[in-house]
Formats: C-alpha cells, structure tokens, sequence
C-alpha cells in the first residue's frame, strides 16, 4: 500500500468514530435526558409551591424525565430568581415565576432584571378584589369611588409597597379617589380588619378572603380582572365601571436568559397538556388557584407592562419610605 492511500485509510478510521460520536451526542442530548430542576423560591406549604408540585408531578410524565421541586426561600423570592438568573440556559433549571419579580427588581439591589429570564408560560393570575365591611353604607363599587372622592376612605393593606398597597395607589391614580392606608403585618390581618369594622376597606385574593365572604362577613365590590370571575360572577370589573385596570398576582413558569427555542417549546407544550387534565384543575381548585394561561410571548407582555406601570409607584414608595406612606 502506498503512503497515499494508507493516509486515506488512517483518515477514514479517524472520521468513523467521530461521525460515529457525533450522531451517538445527538440523540443523548435529546431533551430532555436527566432531571429538571424547578425552582421555587420560596417556602414550603405556600400556595405557589403547592401548585408547582401538583403541575411538576404531570409535566414530568409527559417529559419522560424527574422534575425536582427545589426550593430557595430567602430575601422576598430574590435567592431563588438570582440563582435562576445565574442557571446555565440548557433547560435544566426552571424558576417559579411570580410578579415578587417586577418588585424585587424595582425596589431592591439585585444582580438580575426583569429581562434576565425567558417566559415559558403563565398558568394563574389571581385579581385583586376590593372588599368593604358587610355592614358597611356602601352596597356597589360606584357608591364605594362616589364616596373616596369626597374624602378619604380608610383601607388596610398587607404591608407597605405590597400588591394590595400598589393596587390601591393605582387606582387613587386613576380616579382620583383618596385611600388613607393602614399597613398591616400581613396574612389575615387585614381582612379580619375590614370584618370586624376596625377599617372600611382592603383590597386582597380571593383565596385568603373566601370563608368570610361565605359568612356574609365582607362585601366584595370589584374585581380588577378583564371580564367577571366566575367564582363571583354577581360582582363587577372594575374595566366594566370604566376603570382600565387589570391588576393582581400572576404566577407562572420561566428559564434563564437564551434557553433554545424547541426547547422552550417542548416545556410550554407539556405544561399546557397537564393544565388541561382532571387531577391538575381539580387539585387547583380545590386549593383555590385560578387556572388563566398565557403562552410565553404574551406572558413576557404581561411582565413589562406590570414593570412599566409600577416601576414609578413603586420607586416612589421606596424612596419615601414605609413612615411616609399614607
């Protein structure tokens, strides 16, 4: 054999195993090949971990591949989204996403924004609602505004700068009502609040307020969502009264920063398929999580324009300060 041909031969043994390799990666790296990390950043028990699990134990199924609930509590959800943030964009690390988010990056020094993770899909959005005493004059929602534009009607919040505060400037801003708040530490607090006639108003989720609105303990006026919800269809929208504001916490599913397209894909097609089965609406239900899809893009829509809307009020109330607020 000549040295030319043996150089052919030397260079086609060489090419085979790594032709070989290559088809060998390409099927192994189909994804996804190993367990998923879902990342909840915050505590065990809590409404947004629980869905999680119930949505995780379906998708996992569907993807073939362990999805592990990991939960990273600490600094208002900003351990956890930071540690997604940083996540190598392969797929493999998924974050559960909620509108803490929009204001951890507004209000605190964080080393990531709202732009630091890629929507895979929004799978609840719960609307604020805004709740008198049930012994309270105001029967209806124009009678409520009619009133906190003569003078100001005092409402309790779950904290300063939180959703229920914010939901309440909006709509001072838009109106023209006035609110005088009282800032509570949270929970039940401030429901219990309005119940027992101590404040006129709150604003809050209809989870935390459904066993006293079944007990004809708390009224509720308006609902800040795009058409009624069905698990009070008798009350209002606030859109409906001419008020454009749609406004409350979204829950909802995202990867790092420049994870592949099919990828994105494969994710937000499993996710999809188990909202639409028996056990994942029943065991939302029964935990009281209202099912509201979005697919990733109109979901990244939803993230900038809660950003956009709130960047002002929010800066503003950070700048000023918990002892400033009215």
């Amino acid at each position: 054999m000549n040295r030319r041909a043996l150089n052919i031969l030397l260079a086609v043994l060489f090419a085979v195993p790594i032709l070989m390799g290559a088809t060998w990666g390409s099927k192994d790296a189909k994804y996804p090949s190993k367990t998923i990390e879902a990342v909840v950043p915050f505590a065990p028990g809590g409404s947004v971990d629980v869905s999680m699990r119930i949505l995780t134990a379906v998708v996992e199924k569907d993807l073939g591949q362990k999805m592990l609930i990991v939960n990273k509590a600490g600094g208002g959800a900003t351990e956890g989204q930071s540690y997604v943030a940083r996540a190598k964009p392969d797929g493999y690390t998924l974050l559960a996403i909620t509108s803490s988010v929009v204001t951890n990056t507004i209000t605190k020094k964080v080393d990531y924004s709202v732009d630091s993770f890629d929507p895979i899909m929004q799978y609840c959005f719960d609307p604020e609602i805004l709740f008198v005493t049930a012994t309270s004059p105001y029967k209806t929602l124009d009678d409520f505004m009619a009133a906190a534009k003569k003078e100001a009607i005092m409402n309790a919040t779950s904290g300063h700068s939180t959703s229920h505060h914010v939901a309440g400037i909006i709509l001072e801003r838009l109106t023209g009502i006035k609110l005088t708040y009282v800032h509570t530490k949270g929970g039940k607090e401030p429901i219990t609040m309005v119940a027992g006639g101590h404040v006129v108003s709150s604003f809050g989720s209809y989870g935390v307020t459904k066993s006293l609105i079944d007990q004809g303990k708390i009224r509720v006026l308006g609902v800040m969502s795009e058409k009624r919800d069905p698990r009070f269809p008798e009350v209002p929208t606030f859109k409906e009264k001419g008020i454009d504001i749609l406004y409350g916490p979204w829950r909802g599913v995202a990867a790092p920063k420049g994870t592949p397209p099919d990828v994105m894909e494969r994710l937000s097609q499993a996710f999809k398929k188990a909202l639409a089965t028996e056990e994942v609406k029943t065991k939302f239900d029964n935990a009281d999580i209202p099912i509201a899809i979005l697919d990733g893009k109109d979901f990244a829509k939803v993230i900038k324009k809660d950003y956009e809307n709130q960047k002002s009020i929010l800066a503003d109330l950070a700048a000023k300060g918990p002892a400033a607020a009215r």
